[in-house]
């Protein structure tokens, strides 16, 4: 089980690097603003399977979030890492909740796509998962 934990920090520090980078580098606006378009050009040529797909990916990335605590908090016994974990838990409740509140009203016509992502909400959990991930990577390596 350790090495599933392994490969998921592994994965979420790769993939939060590149948006990590972005961030400290002052330009997530640029990247941020790809996604949008990105995600919009796949809403439009997915039509409308893209409603079932976004709330199967929310689903999906809860699922995830919650093996990957588990994982953390059941092979990492350092209580620094353990409230680091428990703290991002209260910020992805807050974080999933709001995207399943802002995707809801998008489906029904309230909001527009631009307004279900709060960029700085999106900026400061990238950078919690970026450093959480970084902290279990060294500490699977070196002090496991």
């Amino acid at each position: 089980m350790a090495a599933i934990l392994g490969i998921m920090a592994g994965t979420i520090f790769l993939l939060y690097s590149v948006y990590f980078y972005k961030i400290i580098k002052e330009e997530p606006h640029f990247f941020e603003l790809e996604l949008l378009r990105s995600l919009a050009n796949w809403m439009i040529s997915a039509g409308a399977r893209s409603k079932t797909y976004l709330w199967m990916i929310l689903a999906l990335s809860i699922l995830l979030e919650i093996a990957y605590f588990y994982l953390t908090l059941a092979h990492i016994p350092n209580p620094v890492i353990t409230l680091f974990t428990y703290i991002i838990i209260l910020l992805e409740l807050f974080h999933l909740s709001r995207m399943g509140v802002a995707f809801h009203r998008f489906f029904k016509g309230q909001y527009l796509l631009r307004q279900v992502f709060s960029w700085p909400l999106e900026r400061f959990s990238a950078g919690l998962f970026f450093t959480h991930s970084l902290l279990v990577v060294v500490t699977l390596l070196f002090f496991s």
